[in-house]
Order: C-alpha cells, then sequence, then structure tokens
C-alpha cells in the first residue's frame, strides 16, 4: 500500500473558456488545479476521476497519478468572463463516480488528505465512508450547482450531506452566503469562505477572520477558488503552519494564478514567499 498526500475525489474536465471575445481550451476541475498546485508545491497527489476514450490529459496529468472510472462522455464545461463575472455553461455533465467501481484499486493506496472536490454533482454518497482515518475536506462548490437549461446555477439550500465528517469545509460567494457557511462552522471544526478580490473569511473556534488578498493584474481567473484550496489544505495540514500564514499564503498563491491562462502561472513556493517576505 502506498502513501500519498493528497486523494482528490472529482472530474476532470475539459474547458471551453471565453474571455474578451477570445476562445481557448483546457484542462480544468478542482481535481485538476490541485494536481498542478501541489505538484508545484512538492506534494503526491492522486485522482478520482471519470475519463473517456475521447478525452486525452496525459499532456497536463501523468496518467499514473489517476484512479479512473471509464465513462462514454466525460465533462465539459464553457466559461464565458464578462466584466468581472463568469457565466458557466455545462455542455456535457457525467453520471456518478460510484465506490463499488474503485474499490480494488484503492486498496493499493493510503491518503494523508481526502479533498471531496466535485464539480457538478457527481459523488455518490458511498465514498463519504472510506479513508476514516484521513484528514477530509470538502470543497461545496461542486454540490451546490444544478443545470438550468445549459447554464449552471447555485442551489438556494446546503446539501444533504453531514458536515461534521470533514476537517475543513471549503466554499465560495459564488456557491452560496455567508449565512450558510456560518450553519456549517456549527458541524466543521473549520471554515473557509472565499469572495475572490475580497479575501476569504474563515471561521474556526466561533471566530471569524478576515483575510485580505493582494493586488495583481488578472488574465484568466479560471481554477483561482481551486489553487486557494489546495494551496490552504497543503500549508495547513501537511506543512503545518498555523492558520493565519496558511491563509495569507494561500491568497497569495490564488492572487498570482490568475496572471495567466488557466494553469500557467500557478506559482511555486519561493515564488509565494517572496511576495509574503516583501
Amino acid at each position: 500500500m502506498k502513501t500519498i498526500d493528497i486523494l482528490t475525489i472529482g472530474n476532470v474536465t475539459e474547458d471551453i473558456n471565453k474571455i474578451n471575445n477570445k476562445v481557448y481550451k483546457s484542462i480544468g476541475g478542482t481535481s485538476f488545479y490541485a494536481y498542478k498546485v501541489a505538484k508545484k508545491l512538492g506534494y503526491d497527489l492522486r485522482i478520482i476521476t471519470e475519463v473517456s476514450d475521447s478525452f486525452d490529459y496525459s499532456k497536463k496529468i501523468n496518467p499514473r497519478n489517476i484512479v479512473s472510472q471509464k465513462t462514454k462522455l466525460h465533462t465539459i464545461f464553457e466559461n464565458t468572463y464578462k466584466n468581472g463575472k463568469r457565466n458557466q455553461k455545462v455542455l456535457n455533465p457525467s453520471g456518478k463516480i460510484i465506490l463499488k467501481n474503485l474499490s480494488q484499486k484503492l486498496k493499493k493506496i493510503n491518503p494523508k488528505i481526502v479533498f471531496y472536490c466535485p464539480i457538478f454533482d457527481e459523488l455518490d454518497s458511498s465514498l463519504f465512508n472510506i479513508f476514516n482515518r484521513s484528514i477530509k475536506i470538502c470543497n461545496l462548490q461542486g454540490f451546490m450547482r444544478k443545470k438550468s437549461n445549459q447554464n449552471i446555477i447555485s442551489k438556494n439550500q446546503l446539501p444533504n450531506i453531514k458536515f461534521e465528517i470533514f476537517d475543513a469545509v471549503i466554499l465560495s460567494d459564488e456557491d452560496t452566503n455567508f449565512k450558510n457557511a456560518i450553519k456549517i462552522s456549527e458541524h466543521s471544526k473549520i471554515v473557509c469562505f472565499t469572495m475572490g478580490k475580497k479575501g476569504v473569511k474563515i471561521i474556526t473556534n466561533n471566530e471569524i477572520k478576515l483575510f485580505e488578498t493582494i493586488d495583481v493584474i488578472d488574465v484568466d481567473e479560471t481554477g483561482a477558488g481551486d489553487v486557494w484550496s489546495t494551496s490552504f489544505i497543503i500549508f495547513y495540514y501537511l506543512m503545518k503552519k498555523d492558520l493565519n500564514e496558511s491563509a495569507v499564503l494561500s491568497n497569495i498563491s490564488a492572487s498570482l494564478s490568475v496572471t495567466g491562462l488557466s494553469d500557467k502561472k500557478i506559482p511555486e513556493y519561493n515564488e509565494i514567499l517572496k511576495y509574503y517576505n516583501a
């Protein structure tokens, strides 16, 4: 059995991004950005995702890092940015990731951290019962999404999951309001509420802390929240930094990542420290 640092559970996607009337394709999904952040910071990460024969991710993700469930059609997102806001469409949603399809493969790994990060409600409930000795983190975004025609909109209520099983829950102001973050904090040790350029609020021990971000020139905000989440997981749970330092470092990491397209500007640790120590 191989011990790994992080196991993400959530689909890797094909993204069609439209920014300033320009279109480019990339690989996306929280699992993809988590993989890239972990690689930059020197940690080992595996991904549980559906894959199809028509989706070639091998130029961006080492296939040995994928624990796959086969599907005929992989998930395709269309992201359109206009006036600082993102409109998302799901052109091809996929099915559920189911434990019984993966159980033999999962016997070979022992993750320190399990990061539940669906992109469109694709996690079967059976997946919450695995690796109970691991630290468990939830990214709420994919649990909160539903489809209206092809447009992705946020559900009005929290999903029916047991938040007490998670050591931390991460959500954003795109997913829901801060009142729901407070509700979740009644069950989870740490709740992180990201707000883009406004920074992040972290709730722990009945205390709310605000951490402001740094000013940068935005090129592409796709994946910024995913970069923040993974950076925080690594800084706080693996590097064992304190909460305040972890939040500030994660803000810097996410801010620097938006200065280029897709994953091109995800920073290494020394780049983050340069801004932190400035």
